[in-house]
């Protein structure tokens, strides 16, 4: 395919399409699982499916990395905050959230990143960015907003825990994860992240074997595969040529797949608010893509954007 978009071949943008499709739909799926794990469950169960798929498919890079000695503090960090924290409040905010309420947000993780880089990075965004960053945080207000009020419960902190854990595991990965590649950080943070995981799983309160259908157990593991192994697979590639900041804006896509997945598979209603609340979010993150086209630098001259995608899966 030789066309291009903001001087990109289009190719890149449709894998990063695909990632965002799959990613949308996880919400209305994990609305789904939360009905018969908990979450959990849910979070181990995925982690453990996840090992499972970077072994095979990466035991030999894997085998001759040698020690992570250097970095095993680091790792703790990124395992415990990106992977145990983020998995298990991303499913527990769906037992009482709706999957769009979930999925806006946290479409606010890209300004969260964007902050947190800019004061501790010293990265500088131009104020049209800003702008367009901002109106995308208005479209999720309007889509949480119910007879005038802005609705945050439980379910809502938990998302919004998700949205934090995500940005600054982020952060994490591009300061402190420089020696490991994209399979080795994935692979350590996960395993990391699983031992940390068991250690809080109450299993004499498991009793989800056998008593769930073969058909779930199917949409468990192909959903883990899928959303956890091939997508960051193809999303690292792209964002690597691409650039951090704007494949992350287009993670603000990921409600309007919600809410089409969530319509189609579960029926879910889209009032006229969030339908505006949407249009919004798409409108944003169109206009902030094309206002940051310039990539910013380190202090040492480096692609500060395709350093950390190099590294974050």
């Amino acid at each position: 395919m030789n066309g291009r978009l903001t001087g990109k071949p289009v190719y890149l943008y449709m894998g990063l399409l695909f990632c965002v499709i799959c990613w949308g739909s996880n919400f209305i799926f994990g609305a789904i699982l939360v009905h018969y794990f908990k979450a959990m469950e849910i979070a181990f169960l995925r982690l453990v499916f996840i090992i499972l798929f970077l072994l095979i498919g990466f035991y030999k890079p894997i085998k001759l990395a040698g020690s992570v000695k250097t970095v095993i503090v680091p790792l703790l960090f990124i395992g415990f905050i990106g992977v145990t924290l983020n998995h298990w409040s991303f499913y527990a905010s769906l037992t009482q959230a709706s999957p769009v309420t979930a999925a806006l947000i946290l479409a606010t993780a890209p300004i969260c990143t964007s902050l947190i880089n800019s004061l501790v990075f010293k990265e500088q965004k131009s104020p049209l960015f800003w702008m367009w960053s901002l109106l995308s945080l208005v479209g999720v207000f309007l889509v949480i907003m119910k007879k005038g009020t802005i609705i945050f419960g439980p379910g809502e902190g938990y998302i919004f825990l998700t949205m934090l854990t995500f940005s600054v595991y982020m952060v994490l990965v591009e300061r402190y994860a420089k020696p490991l590649s994209s399979i080795l950080l994935t692979f350590y943070s996960t395993l990391v992240g699983l031992i940390l995981l068991t250690t809080f799983l109450p299993f004499s309160e498991v009793s989800f074997l056998g008593a769930v259908p073969f058909s779930i157990w199917l949409l468990l593991f192909f959903t883990a595969i899928i959303m956890h192994g091939v997508c960051p697979l193809i999303w690292n590639h792209c964002i690597s040529h691409v650039g951090s900041t704007n494949t992350s804006l287009l993670l603000n896509v990921e409600p309007f797949v919600a809410m089409v997945v969530g319509y189609i598979v579960l029926n879910e209603s889209v009032s006229g608010m969030q339908l505006v609340g949407a249009m919004t979010i798409l409108l944003s993150v169109t206009m902030a893509l094309h206002s940051n086209r310039r990539t910013p630098m380190n202090i040492d001259g480096k692609d500060m954007e395709k350093e950390i995608a190099e590294r974050l899966i």
